[in-house]
């Protein structure tokens, strides 16, 4: 197995995990925001925009400088303030763009070369350790991952039991 098969492995099974969570989640769910400590809690909505967002930056811009052209991305780059809800897209188009560009990472890491993964990302991120191409995929998994978390802890929120 090469390196472009391993990491795909990884982002693939990373994505399953956020669907487990997703389909315990009703669609009356998605956009419900809940304050804890006087600290307003993002939405399912704004999780899943923001790790589309991510991806599209962390692996098609920081690997092949290729973004998605979906303008309503913007909205949940990070450091962004959350946008008033009805400036969301609807849970459809949301989907489908979480959807659409991992499926385009897939493609995009399973295409490099194994030269490419030690090759500076295209974003100029840095990394204690570097600013390889790799790296941006690994940080991509580590921050997928937290909010996969959010996830979790928003559909127990909802008083769904997700064990």
């Amino acid at each position: 197995m090469n390196e472009a098969e391993y990491l795909t492995g990884l982002l693939n099974n990373t994505r399953v995990l956020a669907y487990f969570y997703l389909d315990k989640l009703s669609e009356a769910d998605w956009f419900k925001q809940f304050d804890v400590n006087g600290a307003r809690i993002n939405s399912v909505a704004w999780n899943l925009a923001h790790m589309a967002w991510a991806e599209n930056f962390l692996v098609l811009v920081s690997t092949g400088n290729n973004s998605v052209n979906i303008k309503w991305l913007e909205l949940f780059k990070i450091g962004s303030e959350p946008a008033p809800i009805n400036l969301y897209p609807n849970r459809e188009d949301i989907l489908s763009a979480f959807e659409n560009i991992h499926t385009l990472a897939m493609h995009q890491v399973r295409s490099m070369k194994e030269e490419q993964f030690d090759e500076p990302n295209h974003i100029n991120l840095k990394f204690k350790n570097g600013n390889s191409q790799r790296l941006a995929i690994h940080h991509h998994l580590r921050h997928e991952g937290t909010h996969i978390g959010h996830l979790a802890l928003l559909a127990k929120m909802h008083g769904i039991q997700t064990i």
